[in-house]
């Protein structure tokens, strides 16, 4: 009498998934350049197909109108614009039900895999959400995921997803008999999972070279020159200098306004700046150096900046050192 061959996992995995997955990444829109004709509210214009005319000019003719001036002119990054050090990778998780069963148990997890670790990121979930749901025949899942992006070179972004299918011959039921399957024990659910890969590279958006020298009488100058590497113009918010245990440090920068005006130097692409700071020992704190070292350790440089639309960037060196000057 032949019997039916029980399911193996290889059968399992060479089904196709009852769910899909799409990752997006999450930007701020820029500006999108346009040419629009007056507004036919406005404009005497007696020819018919003036309307027409006045669409085409701007730059999304089927964007309906709203109140904020600015909608008709917005324009999010039509690919994968590049990841900047500094900055925060942000994505949109999605996963939707396409099979007409219900899917229980589904669970996003992502992580993030760096040229020196592997991360596990925690993901938003709303507040009136649970961590594991379930889904109807249409529904979807959201999870936002966030990463600081703190190394140069390749990135991985893995996705997993976790759920629980009906039995196989739970799926080959008419709906009468799904019916009066709801009243009957017919066999345990399937746990199925599966994993998607996203690979990107992480660039430097400002680079930075420094000098720093000891001067007479205990005083050191620290000089850095900034370059923007980005594809876009940055906003430079603040460049601060932590000193370290023993030293005042005082700024030779922009934010030195007499009149307490803030003022924040745009760097445009490939736009080079110089800073300067200027270390005085503190004569209330005692240097914690190694007066046998041939460097000085003087502090750590900090900048911090926002893009064209608003994205912020943040930037820290390392410990920045100054040769020692002999006597």
């Amino acid at each position: 009498m032949a019997r039916e061959r029980s399911t193996s996992q290889s059968d399992i995995q060479k089904e196709p998934h009852q769910l899909n997955l799409k990752v997006v990444r999450l930007s701020r829109p820029s500006l999108n350049q346009h040419y629009p004709l007056p507004h036919p509210s406005i404009c005497s214009s007696q020819n018919p197909g003036y309307d027409v005319l006045y669409q085409q000019s701007l730059a999304y003719p089927s964007h309906p109108e709203t109140q904020f001036i600015l909608s008709p002119v917005l324009t999010l990054p039509p690919a994968f614009v590049n990841a900047y050090i500094g900055e925060t990778f942000s994505c949109l998780l999605s996963t939707n039900n396409d099979s007409d069963v219900t899917i229980t148990g589904v669970r996003i997890a992502a992580e993030m895999q760096t040229p020196s670790l592997i991360q596990t990121l925690e993901l938003v979930i709303p507040e009136d959400r649970k961590d594991v749901i379930d889904l109807s025949p249409g529904q979807s899942i959201q999870r936002i995921a966030k990463f600081d992006l703190k190394e140069e070179g390749k990135h991985t972004l893995g996705v997993t997803v976790t759920y629980s299918t009906p039995p196989k011959n739970q799926g080959d039921l008419t709906t009468e008999s799904k019916e009066e399957s709801e009243r009957v024990d017919i066999g345990p659910r399937r746990v199925r999972t599966f994993k998607k890969l996203y690979v990107f590279p992480a660039q430097q958006c400002l680079t930075v070279k420094t000098k720093a020298v000891e001067l007479p009488g205990g005083h050191a100058i620290l000089e850095a020159q900034l370059e923007n590497n980005g594809d876009g113009p940055v906003s430079l918010e603040e460049v601060v200098l932590a000193p370290r245990k023993g030293w005042r440090s005082t700024s030779l920068n922009w934010d030195t306004d007499m009149e307490g005006a803030k003022s924040t130097p745009l760097l445009k692409p490939r736009d080079v700046m110089q800073v300067a700071f200027l270390l005085k020992p503190d004569p209330n704190v005692k240097k914690e150096d190694d007066p046998t070292s041939e460097r000085v350790v003087l502090g750590q440089l900090s900048l911090e900046w926002r893009s064209s639309c608003g994205d912020k960037g943040y930037l820290s060196t390392g410990s920045l050192t100054a040769k020692r000057l002999r006597t």
